[in-house]
């Protein structure tokens, strides 16, 4: 009996044996394989969510008041530098891995000890690319600015600023300069000047007023004295040397080494009457102030980029003169009537000194001095929040030739006309045909001037904001694994 209980086969012995050693090795396999994986998974995960941190931390007040997004990578101190992204995105990778202030995570949360399977920590941070908003020439600014206006802005908004343009540019009313084609004008009629005609039988020596006298007087008066005699405003000054356009000039800004992707759809044309439209809404000018603003007149002080308020101001309404004067003389030499009534006044005048030949030469001074008084005109009413019309017609014509003649000028004490374009739509033609590249360097001045101001940010630096970076980010397991990462975010 107990010989039979020995001879008992041992088959099923031997075989869990040899199964369980497959089965350790598969489950121990198939373990390491989880890990490797959820190392990977947990990798990427971490790296995302540390990258969304960092973005995460964009400038506040430049958003709040310019509605851009941007980190400041000078973290308000006086050093703009990549290594403090670094720094925050390898801190915050630290945190998530649970390495952060002195040990695990959890236990500063109060939370019981786990195993760490995956055992990771940081091996190291790296933004090795990356893209501010001052790159570009400033297209960088242009195509954040656009964006940040395009959905609030009707496609219509934007054809009826092209098509003020696109009517200046007909017209070459920005490329006329009236002022100087009247002074030929009177030149010529000037050289008349003491020459002896025949009168009858009798000769005489020719001297006369100019027929535009008048008018000449109140131009010697000097623009703002028309307007504002001495009630303009002194307004407020600031110290450019130490703003980004200057700053550029000198070659003393941090530069990014992204390309810019521009992927708005837009046309060029369309872009840039946004990036005009973002620069009204965001920006001061006269007739529309902006609280807390260096300067009262900011979208002047980018179209013209002086210190001082008084001289910004001054240098947009003489342009604006200019193409009013533009504008007007267009007109008048187009209406038959109204070219009719100044041939008269010539016609008669140069008939009573002897001068037949005169007669087209006072003529063309006397239309380009009516122009001229109906510009003044113009540009009081539009300064004080009336509407002009970039080109007239007989019903929209204010003055007739005989006040203009005889000086009797009215200065409107109030906008009356309420057809037109208003003293921000002749900025936005302003805006359109600047060149792009300097009003953005100016609208960042001004950005950088405004947020200067604010507490804790004395410091400021658009060229210190960026929006769009690619990070290298490298893990190293306990069990001997290694994970390298690449990831871009932007704004």
């Amino acid at each position: 009996m107990t010989d039979a209980k020995q001879r008992v086969p041992a088959y099923l012995t031997v075989y869990l044996a040899l199964t369980l050693g497959v089965l350790v090795t598969l489950c121990l396999a198939l373990t390491e394989g989880v890990r490797v994986s959820t190392m990977q998974l947990e990798a990427e995960c971490i790296a995302d969510a540390c990258l969304d941190s960092v973005m995460a931390e964009y400038h506040q007040e430049l958003f709040r008041r310019f509605n851009l997004l941007a980190v400041d990578d000078s973290y308000g101190t006086q050093t703009a530098s990549k290594r403090n992204l670094e720094g925050r995105l390898a801190w915050y990778l630290d945190l998530n891995l649970g390495r952060a202030s002195g040990g695990n995570v959890w236990e500063s949360l109060g939370r019981m000890r786990y195993k760490d399977f995956l055992g990771m920590e940081l091996e190291g941070a790296e933004v090795s690319e990356w893209l501010l908003l001052t790159d570009a020439g400033g297209a960088v600014f242009r195509e954040k600015a656009a964006l940040a206006l395009q959905d609030d802005l009707g496609a219509s908004a934007l054809s009826e600023a092209l098509t003020w343009l696109r009517t200046v540019k007909e017209y070459q009313l920005d490329m006329r300069d009236v002022e100087a084609e009247k002074q030929a004008v009177d030149a010529q009629i000037a050289a008349y000047q003491g020459k002896e005609v025949k009168q009858g039988k009798e000769k005489t020596t020719l001297k006369f007023d100019s027929p535009t006298l008048l008018v000449d007087k109140q131009r010697g008066m000097g623009l703002t004295g028309q307007l504002f005699g001495d009630d303009l405003a002194t307004g407020r000054a600031i110290d450019a040397s130490n703003l980004i356009s200057h700053r550029m000039k000198k070659g003393q800004v941090s530069q990014g080494n992204m390309a810019l992707q521009e992927d708005s759809g837009l046309e060029q044309a369309a872009k840039k009457a946004l990036f005009v439209a973002y620069l009204q809404s965001y920006y001061g000018c006269h007739g529309s102030l902006k609280e807390g603003s260096a300067l009262l007149y900011e979208q002047e002080y980018i179209l013209e980029g002086k210190e001082w308020d008084t001289e910004n101001f001054r240098r947009v309404l003489k342009k604006l003169l200019a193409l009013r004067e533009a504008a007007n003389v267009t007109y008048l030499f187009s209406d038959e009537g109204k070219r009719g009534q100044a041939d008269v006044v010539a016609l008669v005048l140069s008939t009573v000194l002897g001068v037949p030949e005169l007669e087209e030469l006072f003529c063309t001074t006397i239309l380009f001095g009516w122009a001229y008084a109906e510009s003044i005109y113009d540009v009081r009413t539009l300064v004080r929040g009336g509407r002009i019309p970039l080109l007239k017609n007989e019903k929209t014509w204010h003055y007739g030739l005989g006040s203009i003649l005889e000086g009797l000028w009215e200065t409107p004490q109030s906008a009356k006309e309420k057809e037109g374009l208003r003293y921000q739509d002749y900025l936005t033609i302003f805006f359109l045909l600047a060149n792009e590249e300097e009003i953005s360097y100016r609208a960042m001045d001004m950005c950088e001037a405004d947020i200067r101001m604010t507490t804790g940010n004395a410091a400021f630096r658009m060229d210190a904001c960026l929006v769009r970076m690619k990070a290298q980010i490298s893990l190293r397991s306990k069990y001997g694994y290694h994970v390298l990462l690449r990831e871009e975010k932007e704004y």
